[in-house]
């Protein structure tokens, strides 16, 4: 075989197998893709106005398309791990092995990932290689406690880095690592970046609110002043009669607020499209007057939309409170943090404007339209994307409430459940408890209950 090493230019290239000629070029598109993200990174970082951030020093910004939870498995069965030697760990912290810092699938397998300022050249370099792994979808947690990293990662991010992750279950440790990759996302992308703090402001989201049940409006409008996105407006469609003192209810939430008016026999479809006519956000979320949502929620499904670029992303049922049972439960729907050819909760779903009317705008049906709408996406050829399920909590009662009829009874729920624990618990979601009592969840709690648990005790 003749030595095509230092001669032959382009002909020797060509003249190599095609696998290695495939690899050349994927490597050369990966440098291409690391400098131009180095580049953003300066650009942003030299823009961003310190004075007015949240913490003076900011890790170095990353691209979130290419640094993103997308693929991310939540089984975690590869073991606890650190970036250098297992000797420079603290006394007291124990590691089973060294992984490289570029094996990423097996540092995304991980239970979590401890760390120390000696595996790193700075603290500035560290932060910015911690910042990059937990929007990938890593539990990395700072061994040494990270006191310098705390101006760098931000308090959000430096406190989920320093809480226990050795002695929390898998469920916990799903959520912390969700608070890690959302704070990462949110605050040390370059996308998060230049809105936060540059000319660019985030997209504005209109929060699309249909109800018929008048003593679910309080527990509704609860749910959206909670929301921690900066850039929302409620459009409150009252489908029917009995609505009092509806002007003084509003006044006191913190975003622009339109109040419609249905009649009680227009269909859901017809209610949502006219929704959709009054409101002015780029982008539409649809959230239902009897679920339970974290402050994050509409904060999750923008970041889904951004690093996924599908054209409708939400959030899949996992979390349900059974209201005459008094159980809450948690289904593990397969993985999360991937595109998905089915429907989505209806109740978490948010579209672009342009995208709801590239698929046909809302079905003018009464009941069903999460799925409609997700059939029309296909079928147009777009995408959908299945964020993870923290921060949304589905709850089920008698309240004239459609999820009845269509999924069984309780204890046939009961049975298909992963873990159950008694009482209404939206923390095993993620979320605070909120402010109000659910109105369905006095009368219902007065019904006899199952009598055996499953999964951890409150």
């Amino acid at each position: 075989m003749p030595d095509v090493r230092d001669r032959g230019g382009a002909s020797s290239f060509l003249r190599r197998p095609r696998a290695v000629r495939r690899r050349a070029a994927d490597g050369l598109r990966v440098a291409r893709w690391h400098l131009c993200a180095v580049l953003r990174s300066r650009r942003i970082r030299a823009e961003s106005p310190r004075a007015h951030g949240t913490w003076s020093e900011p890790a170095p910004a990353f691209d979130l398309r290419g640094w993103n939870p997308i693929g991310w498995r939540r089984d975690a069965d590869g073991g606890t791990a650190a970036l250098g030697p297992l000797d420079l760990l603290p006394s007291g912290v124990r590691a089973d092995r060294v992984v490289h810092r570029r094996r990423l699938r097996r540092l995304r397998r991980l239970r979590h990932l401890e760390d120390v300022q000696a595996f790193h050249a700075d603290a500035a370099t560290r932060a910015g290689e911690l910042v990059r792994l937990a929007a990938w979808g890593v539990v990395a947690h700072l061994a040494d406690g990270g006191r310098r990293l705390r101006p760098l990662l931000g308090p959000e991010l430096h406190g989920a880095m320093t809480a226990d992750v050795a002695g929390i279950d898998a469920g916990a440790r799903e959520l912390l690592g969700i608070r890690m990759r959302r704070a990462a996302l949110r605050d040390h992308s370059s996308w998060g970046r230049a809105r936060r703090s540059g000319p660019r402001e985030p997209p504005l989201v209109s929060i699309l609110l249909a109800t018929r049940r008048p003593r679910f409006l309080p527990w509704a409008l609860d749910a959206v002043a909670r929301q921690t996105y900066p850039r929302v407006e409620l459009v409150l469609t009252l489908h029917g009669e009995g609505f009092p003192d509806v002007e003084r209810r509003v006044s006191g939430l913190p975003c622009p607020v339109k109040v419609l008016r249905a009649p009680a026999g227009d269909p859901l479809g017809a209610v949502l499209d006219a929704a959709t006519g009054a409101s002015q956000g780029t982008l539409l979320t649809k959230m239902d007057d009897d679920d339970v949502y974290g402050a994050d929620h509409v904060w999750d499904l923008v970041l889904a939309r951004e690093y996924s670029g599908a054209q409708l992303v939400g959030k899949y049922l996992e979390f349900v409170h059974l209201a005459a049972a008094d159980r809450t439960m948690h289904w593990r729907n397969g993985n999360n943090e991937r595109y998905w050819p089915a429907a989505l909760a209806g109740g978490a779903l948010l579209t672009s404007r342009r995208d709801l009317d590239r698929a046909g705008g809302w079905r003018k049906a009464p009941a069903g339209v999460d799925t409609a709408l997700a059939e029309d996406v296909l079928r147009t050829g777009g995408r959908i994307y299945r964020t993870h399920a923290a921060g949304f909590m589905l709850v089920r009662h008698g309240c004239r409430h459609t999820w009845n009829d269509r999924e069984g009874s309780d204890e046939r729920l009961l049975a298909r459940a992963d873990r159950v624990w008694p009482g209404f618990q939206p923390h095993r979601a993620g979320i605070d408890a909120p402010d109000l009592p659910h109105p369905a969840l006095n009368r219902a709690a007065r019904r006899p209950a199952p009598r055996e648990d499953r999964g951890d005790s409150p």
